[in-house]
């Protein structure tokens, strides 16, 4: 017996069904349910297989297309019906082969009893192909229905071209297919004006605004257009006769993505959402090749929002390659400008390095001549170790010791050779003839000679570290951040300025300072920029004040290091400008690229802390720099200078 299930929330349209089919002499076992969950249970205790489901497209606990992917017999002919057809729903199940006949409510019951008979037929060839031995009476299918025997072939016929296989049409002979059948349906009955002609210029579609027509273009031609970032109109593509303008918009009920104009005078097909429904409905025949025509477009729509995808991946993998190209050039154009300001740097220690070395051959010559085993020659030697490993005492501490000693040995400046020696305090004694100032001269040049070992050694020392710098820059080494003592790096660089800061007054106002997280090396480069832009503002004279703060009272802990130099000074132009890249005041003679002030600026940024200048024309120039104690987020400045101009 042939057995049916249908499934609809609405009762009274699931019992005109029932009494459509049941109204004949068939032969017909039906059952029925009102949701899916209930039809998935009566599947479940059939005692008879089902043949045939008659479905509505919306169900009150979902749609077909929910319930018939959970079916998993392929032998089952599905049916759905529907008074508003959800085209993209339909879309959806055709192209997942869900479905095997699709009809719009109201129906006449004549074709119905066709329907039912051409599924029961193809569901007995299907069975029967895959299952040679099973018999399925068909000859009990009476004749008021279907004599199916005779007009098998006829209908079967007629049902493909209903809904089946299009798939040997081009896509102009399918849309002239549709657009005929169109013409066809309206040609002598055309009251809502579906068949238009437009002049040129004339807007189907505007983008972002919604669309309630399907337009077929059977004379003419329609160009879209796109509005790109700047709110400018481009031409994205020409649609010809038998071109379908709106599709996507009218289906989905989204904005349109495009503009629609006409070129020239056009005729095409405007088919509204009533309409549309109604020629479905009215015309079966129609929705095959219409259904099959609206998925090529979308189809064709998708392969060339892939093709156009593929090309602007393929864009922004050419550009992302330029880019890193571009990077990299950049990145060795800032390192030239690095190398330049290392030069710049290097200039300092080796010129003390030079002069170091001259003094250290003449002051050799003349201590090889005077040693002998003797309390003189040991204190000589103890002076130089002491040079080589003393830490300069402090401008007050220097002062205050000498006025001491000179009272004792009334000459100021033996007074203060002694104490820079730390030899205040210590027996001289006066041999082969020599008298205390004599004695105490000797002692200074040894004195020297450790001093000048070990500012070529604090020298080489700086050099190194440079280098080391350099080396991180290019991604060749790793400085270390660490707790450190400011004092020691302003300490150090001073050492280096030894020799040029002899004639200098040089006052130092340390306050007791905790440590700060940082990279010293690189704030060395920072008191190394300030001061050697000090020397040559001042002449090689003058009064260099340096100046340590702890700020504990700040909305974050911080400390800061003043530098004041008694130079000329800047005006305001030149010290709004003089952390600019290229940017330099030093005069002609001195050696200058622009780019000390500016790294300085890039180093003190990167330790989340801020550089200042202060200036009156001739009168003074000082720098103030402040660095956080705590410091979570530093980071390295020469990445920060690569990324920053970059």
């Amino acid at each position: 017996m042939l057995t049916i299930l249908c499934v609809d929330s609405d009762k009274q349209q699931q019992t005109q069904i029932q009494q459509d089919l049941l109204s004949s002499t068939v032969v017909l076992h039906l059952i029925s349910a009102k949701t899916k969950k209930e039809a998935l249970g009566k599947l479940l205790i059939a005692k008879r297989p089902i043949v045939i489901i008659l479905c509505a497209q919306n169900l009150s606990d979902g749609d077909a297309n929910s319930f018939f992917s959970l079916i998993k017999d392929p032998s089952i002919r599905k049916i759905v019906y529907t008074k508003n057809p959800c085209c993209n729903n339909l879309i959806s199940l055709i192209n997942e082969q869900q479905i095997d006949y699709f009809f719009t409510l109201p129906y006449k019951r004549s074709i119905l009893k066709t329907l039912i008979a051409t599924q029961f037929y193809l569901y007995k060839l299907k069975v029967e192909k895959s299952t040679p031995d099973t018999h399925i009476p068909l000859e009990k299918i009476k004749k008021n229905i279907l004599n199916i025997q005779k007009s098998t072939s006829t209908n079967l016929s007629t049902f493909q071209d209903r809904f089946l296989d299009y798939s040997l049409y081009s896509d102009n002979e399918l849309s002239t297919l549709v657009i005929q059948s169109l013409y066809k349906i309206f040609k002598d009955n055309d009251q809502n004006q579906v068949i238009r002609t437009y002049a040129a210029n004339h807007f189907l579609t505007k983008e972002g605004e919604k669309n309630n027509f399907l337009w077929f273009i059977s004379k003419g031609k329609v160009i879209l257009r796109k509005r790109n970032s700047l709110g400018k109109s481009k031409d994205i593509i020409t649609m010809n006769k038998g071109s379908m303008v709106g599709g996507m918009s009218f289906i989905s009920g989204d904005n349109c993505f495009s503009t629609g104009v006409t070129v020239v005078e056009t005729e095409v097909l405007k088919v509204s959402h009533n309409i549309f429904y109604h020629i479905l409905q009215s015309n079966v025949s129609l929705l095959a090749p219409f259904t099959n025509l609206l998925l090529r477009h979308f189809n064709r729509r998708l392969q060339h929002s892939i093709s156009a995808e593929l090309a602007l991946q393929e864009s922004v993998e050419s550009l992302d390659a330029a880019h890193k190209q571009l990077i990299q050039s950049e990145k060795m154009a800032v390192l030239g400008q690095l190398v330049a300001g290392v030069a710049h740097e290097l200039n300092n220690p080796i010129s003390a390095i030079l002069r170091g070395s001259d003094s250290l051959s003449a002051l050799i010559s003349v201590l090889f001549s005077t040693q002998k085993d003797n309390a003189f020659s040991k204190l000589s030697f103890a002076t130089l170790q002491q040079g080589l490993t003393l830490i300069p005492l402090s401008t007050s501490e220097l002062r205050r010791r000498t006025k001491t000693l000179k009272e004792k040995i009334k000459n100021k400046n033996l007074a203060k050779k002694l104490v820079s020696m730390h030899l205040d305090e210590t027996y001289i004694p006066l041999e082969c003839g020599r008298d205390l100032e004599k004695s105490i001269i000797i002692l200074d040049k040894f004195y020297q000679v450790g001093c000048i070992l070990r500012n070529n050694k604090v020298c080489a020392t700086r050099i190194a570290d440079l280098v080391k710098s350099l080396k991180h820059y290019a991604g060749q080494d790793n400085p270390t951040c660490k707790a450190t003592n400011i004092h020691d790096g302003l300490e150090e660089t001073l050492i280096i300025f030894e020799n040029k800061l002899k004639n200098y007054k040089v006052i130092k106002e340390y306050q007791i300072l905790p440590n700060i997280e940082c990279y010293p090396i690189e704030l060395e480069q920072v008191w190394t920029n300030i001061i050697a832009n000090a020397i040559d503002a001042t002449d090689g004279k003058g009064k260099l004040t340096i100046t340590t703060k702890y700020c504990p009272h700040q909305i974050e802990p911080c400390i800061q290091v003043i530098i004041e130099d008694d130079g000329p000074g800047l005006d305001e132009i030149h010290a709004e400008k003089i952390f600019e890249l290229n940017y330099t005041t030093k005069r002609k003679g001195h050696f200058g690229l622009g780019i000390g002030l500016n790294i300085c600026s890039q180093i003190v940024t990167s330790h989340n802390g801020h550089i200042e200048v202060e200036s009156s024309l001739g009168e003074f120039t000082r720098f103030i720099v402040t660095l956080p104690i705590s410091n979570t987020k530093i980071k390295s400045a020469r990445c920060t200078f690569l990324s920053a101009d970059i």
